[in-house]
């Protein structure tokens, strides 16, 4: 026999919450059209979420070096023009 009875320790009951925004989205589009039978559905959301990605694909590609350089020449060909001819003027 003990004289303190000692307790049992809680246990870790943690439950993780995730936020699906694609999840939510589809959720709401089917409550306002309602369920619509096959895969079809979900290929018109799946088909406009890849245009976006391949839209922000397109704007984050970085510029070729390529073209800087023949920018800055034609920038540095330009001011040389002009500089000469007011000189001349």
């Amino acid at each position: 026999m003990a004289f303190f009875q000692t307790r049992k320790p809680r246990k870790f009951e943690y439950k993780p919450r995730f936020y699906d925004p694609k999840k939510e989205e589809l959720e709401d589009l089917k409550a306002k059209y309602g369920e619509i039978e096959g895969t079809s559905y979900k290929r018109r959301i799946d088909f406009r979420q890849a245009m976006n990605e391949k839209k922000n694909d397109v704007i984050r590609k970085p510029i070729p070096a390529s073209k800087i350089i023949i920018v800055a020449s034609v920038l540095m060909a330009a001011i040389y023009f002009l500089l000469t001819y007011i000189e001349k003027w």
